[in-house]
């Protein structure tokens, strides 16, 4: 399961789409404490994240989950139209992003890199 973390309703059904028609079972979350609760107990293949969602911006969800040894393994790719988002990635340790907005191909191509 893909875990995917953005509160633009379009953004995630669209993201959950192309997921879903390359074989992949996306789940969709809009907000930071629920994804982190989900990422600790389900431990996702991969985690898709916007940097400004609701409860926990998507760097604070990141850098809390790569300092806990039960969910660091955890590939964390960064979706944003943010321009720090490359600062921002490296800062919380986030394994890749991706600027808003993006072609499908590269989503995709990140997701076969990171939930292969």
């Amino acid at each position: 399961m893909i875990l995917i973390v953005e509160d633009d309703p379009q953004v995630a059904r669209l993201i959950s789409l192309v997921l879903e028609r390359n074989g992949y079972d996306g789940e969709v979350l809009a907000d930071g404490k629920s994804a982190l609760d989900k990422a600790r107990h389900e431990h996702p293949q991969l985690i898709l994240s916007d940097l400004s969602i609701k409860g926990m911006g998507g760097d604070q969800l990141c850098s809390s989950l790569k300092s806990d040894p039960e969910t660091r393994a955890i590939p964390f790719v960064i979706l944003s139209g943010d321009r720090d988002i490359a600062e921002k990635s490296r800062a919380c340790g986030a394994d890749a992003h991706l600027g808003k907005p993006f072609e499908f191909e590269d989503l995709l191509r990140l997701v076969k890199t990171y939930a292969d």
